[in-house]
């Protein structure tokens, strides 16, 4: 159960109404759905920023009674068209972590282009690239999971590379599925938005326990390299690609983060987070519409219990261990 000093911090990634296969299945969450969450959770929390929060965690300041925060993961382009204007009407501040190589759909995002032909009828073609690939069978049901737990970068732009030369070229993904992420202009026209602020989700979203440290570094550094050039010179938080502690990450992620001056590494599998939460550990709740199926008040009601998984509490110990031990 959520005590009430902690500090709570949600999770969201698309708030978009069209019908888009990319985002099938993914946690979308509709708008108006959205709006009505928002309303509730203004009414029984006191809303902050995710600056203010973590200088609360970390002592520099007192907090509000009922404090919660509001971030975004991915940089989706339903964040500035639908997203930030219901927050807006409310005075409700939110950070969005991008990817930043995806910005104005430079870059495809794997997953999203895995989805997009698992749904498109090509789940089995999919299945069997991914399977000459990682050289074991990937079920035809479990794909995105399967990738997600067994996750190789090589092997990922491989497959990424055959499905845009055989399956649907990339010109036509893009026409079929529209914008999916925020654009420079986007960017540019919220940087004056005192109620939003942006941090770094890595160039590419890969799961960073398949990465090898250079590419770990790799991931971070560029994703700060393009912060400093189009948002900001401060140094901004890091949000980890699906975020489960030794699943998706481990300290490497962390020491390498750190390394590079990063002053917050924010999780996503669950809890709150009381003063003195290490900066390079910050926990977050995942919202997804499955969540808000069943009601504003069952979904309050979820949140205010939501403790940390029983399984990380002996992963977090072990992380502050070797974080510790690398100093």
């Amino acid at each position: 159960m959520i005590m009430s000093n902690e500090y709570l911090i949600l999770l969201f990634h698309s708030i978009d109404d069209r019908s888009v296969l990319s985002l099938r299945d993914l946690g979308n969450i509709l708008p108006g759905v959205f709006e009505k969450t928002v309303v509730a959770l203004k009414k029984e929390f006191d809303i902050i920023s995710l600056e203010d929060t973590v200088r609360c965690i970390s002592g520099g300041t007192r907090g509000p009674a009922r404090p919660l925060a509001i971030t975004f993961d991915d940089g989706s382009r339903s964040y500035v068209s639908s997203a930030v204007p219901v927050m807006e009407s409310h005075g409700i501040p939110s950070t969005c972590f991008l990817i930043t190589d995806c910005v104005d759909d430079r870059a495809i995002y794997w997953r999203y282009l895995y989805n997009y032909c698992a749904h498109a009828g090509w789940a089995r073609e999919l299945e069997g690239l991914i399977t000459e690939e990682y050289e074991v069978p990937a079920a035809e049901g479990g794909i995105i999971r399967f990738t997600r737990n067994n996750f190789s970068k090589k092997r990922t732009e491989r497959i990424v590379e055959r499905i845009l030369g055989h399956m649907i070229a990339g010109e036509e993904y893009r026409e079929r599925e529209g914008r999916l992420f925020l654009s420079f202009q986007d960017i540019e026209s919220m940087k004056g938005n005192p109620l939003v602020s942006f941090g770094i989700h890595t160039r590419s979203h890969p799961v960073m326990t398949g990465l090898t440290d250079e590419e770990i570094g790799d991931e971070i550094s560029g994703s700060l390299d393009f912060y400093g050039r189009w948002i900001g010179d401060d140094v901004p938080m890091f949000s980890v690609p699906f975020g489960r502690l030794y699943m998706d990450y481990d300290e490497r992620t962390v020491n390498i983060a750190r390394e590079l001056s990063v002053p917050f590494v924010l999780s996503a599998y669950g809890g709150g987070n009381g003063v003195g939460q290490p900066p390079f550990n910050v926990r977050r709740i995942p919202v997804d519409g499955r969540m808000l199926e069943a009601g504003t008040e069952n979904f309050l009601s979820v949140i205010k219990e939501a403790a940390v998984p029983p399984e990380y509490l002996g992963r977090e110990e072990r992380l502050k261990e070797r974080i510790s031990g690398s100093q």
